[in-house]
């Protein structure tokens, strides 16, 4: 996935990570890349709400010496003033209570430390992208039909607005393409296509399943008629 980004790798090859935390590592895809780019960290620690997701990451990263944490309420057992750099990618429209976990952030970095953000956003798409998008917000109801908090692609201005409230400082902002070259390839779409089938398949007794029927329909549709290219990203560097 990041590979389709060089200008964000660029970026986070050239961060000081000193005493690093990514926070929402997932089964750690974005930090196996940034670890991959740049080897400045002296220590990495890694949090998450899910287990199941912890040990993928441990299984994917085991070469790294890494501090997983699997925790859903705040604070952490961490000191104050401890990290040198904290990543959030792709895991803003995941954070329920996000102004608890910005505080959070505040208290653990250090006074010159970096909060570095990636999300991708859901304005300007061209139309690959916006097959992307529909996949996205089709997976982001199922999840809501659930009570798990999982919110739609922001915009650029909305990630902005979010982040203007909780008492950040923004060092560095830009919009990042995705440089995939969108071509026919009818196994990606069929791929796609069949992931779309799958995640609506176990709702069919939901009392959702019309609109997410009808939400899966637009996405297959979508991919058939444009393919599929992930949205940019809007890259962050913040201080407190």
């Amino acid at each position: 996935m990041y590979a389709e980004y060089p200008q964000l790798g660029e970026k986070l090859a050239a961060l000081n990570l000193g005493d690093y935390l990514e926070f929402g590592c997932g089964s750690g895809g974005f930090l196996g890349y940034v670890l991959g780019l740049n080897q400045s960290a002296t220590s990495i620690t890694a949090v998450d709400i899910s287990q199941k997701s912890v040990e993928a990451a441990k299984a994917e990263l085991a070469s790294h010496d890494i501090k997983y944490i699997v925790q859903e309420q705040l604070p952490l057992n961490i000191p104050d003033q401890y990290f040198s750099a904290i990543t959030l990618s792709n895991t803003l429209h995941h954070l329920r209570d996000k102004t608890a976990v910005f505080s959070e952030f505040k208290r653990l970095l250090k006074p010159d430390g970096k909060l570095i953000i990636t999300e991708m956003v859901s304005d300007g798409l061209r139309k690959a992208e916006q097959s992307y998008f529909r996949f996205h917000s089709l997976r982001a109801m199922i999840d809501q039909s659930h009570g798990v908090f999982h919110d739609i692609t922001y915009t650029s201005n909305e990630i902005q607005q979010m982040i203007s409230t909780r008492g950040t400082h923004i060092e560095r902002m830009t919009i990042i393409p995705n440089e995939k070259q969108v071509v026919t390839d009818a196994a990606e779409i069929d791929e796609m296509v069949g992931l779309t089938d799958e995640m609506i398949a176990p709702e069919h007794h939901s009392p959702d399943f019309p609109e997410l029927k009808k939400s899966a329909e637009a996405v297959k549709g979508s991919l058939n008629q444009h393919g599929i290219k992930r949205p940019p990203q809007l890259y962050l560097e913040l201080t407190f």
